[in-house]
């Protein structure tokens, strides 16, 4: 049953690339339950065809609100499928390993080679930067950081990706932005926001110079009654490089249902 579902849920995928008149015909033939068998009907003359074209396309209307009532059915049970099934193992298949996506720095716009990285345990995806950035996991962590590593006179620059099972964002942004105002200067109010990612942001700056520290951190719902916080790090100067750059990866962040 879980390879038909799927089966009919990538189909739709294909009717982008079909004509009108081909989109009908392909609907009607997975819902009627035996294909049509070929008739004298297509000998018929032009006005016999007009005066049942309107009670056909009454059927063919009929039919794709039955096809749309049976797609968002299949989508629900497949909603509704427990942790673990094969169906949401296989969840990768439905995202490209890699794709091109367009970044705006420094005011041009450029196209980046992104690549998936899907964290099984958490239950996640993202795509980063794979020509610019690396993804490495550290104690739990995933942090994305530069492929090459920086000069010392520059501060760390990363984008560090955590679970926290047990605290909800709300109580999370909280505690974070707490802590930040015992480290750094200028701490800005936490922000609700829904771009790049849904969920809480606070920022955080060390100073005014190029190679000032900031600190942005966002907390989302993990829809476990738990967070997952996204922190960035780079400096003043690079806000408009590696910080466009983690803003625009961030917004390729998902978390899946289980």
């Amino acid at each position: 049953m879980e390879r038909n579902l799927k089966d009919k849920l990538l189909e739709k995928s294909r009717y982008a690339e079909e004509t009108k008149e081909e989109v009908w015909d392909r609907i009607e033939a997975m819902l009627d339950s035996e294909p049509a068998a070929p008739t004298r009907m297509e000998t018929r003359s032009r006005t016999t065809r007009k005066q049942t074209k309107r009670s056909d396309r009454t059927m063919r209307t009929l039919k794709i609100t039955m096809g749309v009532a049976v797609f968002i059915m299949a989508f629900g049970v497949f909603l509704a499928m427990p942790a673990g099934t094969a169906f949401m193992k296989d969840v990768k298949e439905w995202f490209a390993p890699e794709k091109k996506v367009e970044v705006e720095v420094e005011g041009q716009k450029e196209e980046t080679d992104q690549k998936l990285h899907q964290n099984e345990e958490s239950k996640y995806i993202i795509y980063y930067d794979q020509e610019r950035y690396k993804l490495v996991q550290e104690n739990g962590k995933d942090v994305i950081t530069t492929k090459e590593p920086l000069p010392e006179r520059y501060p760390e620059v990363s984008m560090t990706i955590e679970q926290v099972k047990d605290e909800k964002p709300e109580d999370l942004i909280k505690r974070l932005s707490s802590e930040l105002a015992g480290k750094y200067e200028d701490v800005r109010e936490v922000e609700k926001v829904s771009d790049p990612v849904q969920g809480y942001m606070v920022r955080a700056l060390a100073g005014k110079e190029w190679d000032s520290e900031v600190v942005v951190i966002y907390v989302v719902d993990n829809q476990k009654q738990g967070s997952f916080t996204i922190t960035e790090k780079y400096f003043l100067e690079a806000a408009e490089g590696h910080g466009a750059r983690f803003h625009q990866m961030l917004k390729e962040f998902k978390v899946l249902a289980e």
